[in-house]
Parts: C-alpha cells; structure tokens; sequence
C-alpha cells in the first residue's frame, strides 16, 4: 500500500476524523519501530557506505542511514574487518588508542558511534541495516514490508501504539479491543493455524540455500 491507502485502512477503524491529522506520523513512527524491532531483508543493505577514517582519531559518527546492526565491514583493499561485540573490545586491543597502520582491521559499534583499530588513513566500507523510509506524500509506497503484510502488522501495529487515544474503539468489541488487535499483529508476523505463515517466518523461507541438481532428501 502507499501512505493514501494505509490512512485510508487506518480510518476504517478509527471513527473519531480528529485523529486523521496524526496518521502519517502514527504510520511512520509504527515502521521505524517494526524496523528496529525484526530485521527487515530490504533495509539490509545491499551496496557498502564508505566512512573515511584518519591516522588521528579512533571513534567516529555512524553514517546518517545507520539504524543498526553493522553486519559486514572491509577495508580499502577489500580486505575483511572484523567487527568486535563492544567497544570495550577496542579499548582492550589498544587501550591508549594511539597505533598507527596502513589499514584498519578491527572496528566495533556502540549506539551510533564506531570505533576502529589501529588508526589509519582510508575509507572503510560498512554494510548495516538502513532506516525506512520515511512516507511524505499520499502516493509513497511502503516497501521494506511486504504488502500482503502491511494490515495486520503495520495498521495494527498503529492501532495498538495508540490504543490510549482511541477509546471509542472499545463500543463496537471484539475486533475493536485492544487484546483482538495484539492478536491480530502477532498474527501478522508469526501465522496463525490455518493461515499464512506470517512474515517473519516468510523472510526466513526466503533466506534457505537452493538446492541445485541432486535427488530430493527424505522426508
């Protein structure tokens, strides 16, 4: 769906038209929480962002589209970087920060901030999760979650986030109750008996190797 159609869903359900004035910002805020709450396959970036380093500083800003999770990292030479869990992994390689080298080989990330080992002179290139996009016009397509999934995880998403507002929700039960609408999401993003098998499980199908040639296995 683009923004006009999900605030379209969205006033199918919420009575009150005060409310619609909110809409894009309820969409929007409720995406960029799925995104940080599940990794989404089409924020994974696909092209490295370069980030250029120096022989005088060991801690940098994260690139702007950093969201999370840096998952990949190479050299200027294409060489691999290893990524350490914390930043206290760099200080324990080099707790002065002050070694010098032709390229870095060690980087770690805390909150936005990416820190590096040894100090060099290059530029680095970082693989990580982007933000969603944010939806401005009515014609914007939201596309980091699959459409078929865009009523029960991402209007119900809203729903729930503003459930406190909407209290003419609760006249009209059981699909307007909040417990129906948690339902309803959870649905969405893991199946239910009898259903689809929801989009978490739908981004994992799409991660299983091909098999290419050979007999099929046993069951």
């Amino acid at each position: 769906m683009n923004l006009g159609e999900l605030e379209a869903e969205l006033a199918l359900f919420v009575q009150d038209s005060s409310h619609e004035t909110y809409f894009k910002s309820w969409i929007n805020n409720a995406v960029l929480e799925i995104a940080n709450d599940f990794s989404l396959p089409a924020l994974k970036l696909k092209e490295p962002t370069t980030l250029d380093v120096t022989e005088d500083d060991w801690l940098y800003d994260m690139p702007d589209a950093y969201m999370k999770n840096l998952y990949k990292c190479y050299d200027s030479n294409y060489f691999k970087i290893t990524i350490k869990r914390e930043l206290g992994d760099i200080d324990a390689i080099d707790i002065n920060h002050d070694e010098t080298g032709d390229n870095v080989s060690s980087v770690a990330v805390r909150d936005r901030q990416i820190g590096i080992y040894p100090m060099a002179e290059e530029s680095i290139k970082l693989w990580f999760y982007e933000y969603p996009t944010d939806l401005v016009d009515s014609g914007n397509e939201l596309i980091c979650i699959p459409k078929q999934y865009h009523y029960r995880v991402v209007i119900s998403k809203v729903i729930i986030k503003n459930y406190h507002l909407l209290q003419d929700m609760t006249e009209n039960p059981p699909h307007k109750s909040l417990q129906w609408w948690k339902a309803n999401y959870r649905a969405g993003l893991y199946g239910e008996r009898g259903g689809d098998i929801g989009m978490l499980n739908c981004f994992a199908r799409e991660k299983r190797p091909k098999r290419h040639g050979g007999m099929n296995p046993l069951p």
